[in-house]
């Protein structure tokens, strides 16, 4: 999360395709990319671009990584986002009480240097929530296998009325509690919502 000077609020959630120190590094590279790149100046997709090039340039050809970023104007209410092959995000309309999913198209990032990301924009309404997670959430295990988003969607709904962070908190521990507190992979829900 970075908030610049004007109010402008970026949210970025990645997965690398790896494990262990070599994956760590990645990321660790891709957050001082991040904070290197002049933010203020760039859209969602011009980052994952910059970003891109960089991947492909300085990371073994074995790993990729999904990633979504977006920014939130406060004074337009418009969220812009571009995604690199990332888990597609939610969308959750108060007025209508409904889930939508942020559908967004882009290659992952290190795959191919000169790749285009598109960009998406999305209004937001009072009350209205943007969901964003990892893959390790969706590939929560129940009795009956992977849940589906259906019942991270029930989940939700169980807490809708609290504070965004108390929604994802709330939601971990029931997860962690379906899986009998065996968390198999990382675990990452972004909750932002929009104050009435």
């Amino acid at each position: 999360f970075v908030k610049d000077e004007n109010g402008y609020l970026s949210v970025a959630i990645a997965d690398v395709i790896g494990k262990g120190i070599p994956a760590a590094l990645c990321m660790s590279m891709i957050k001082y990319a991040m904070d290197s790149l002049p933010k203020n100046r760039m859209d969602p997709g011009g980052m994952l671009e910059n970003l891109n090039r960089i991947v492909e340039q300085n990371v073994d050809p074995s790993m990729f990584i999904t990633m979504f970023y977006g920014i939130f104007n406060p004074a337009t209410n418009l969220l812009s986002y571009a995604s690199a092959g990332h888990e597609p995000g939610l969308y959750y309309c108060a007025s209508e009480k409904t889930y939508t999913e942020l559908a967004a198209k882009g290659l992952l990032l290190g795959v191919e240097k000169k790749t285009k990301y598109s960009e998406y924009q999305k209004k937001v309404h009072p009350g209205d929530m943007i969901i964003l997670l990892s893959d390790g959430v969706t590939e929560c295990r129940s009795e009956e296998g992977f849940i589906a988003k259906e019942t991270l969607v029930d989940y939700i709904n169980k807490y809708i009325d609290l504070k965004a962070q108390d929604i994802v908190e709330k939601v971990y521990k029931d997860l962690e509690k379906m899986q009998h507190f065996q968390l198999r992979d990382d675990f990452t829900l972004i909750i932002l919502k929009r104050d009435v």
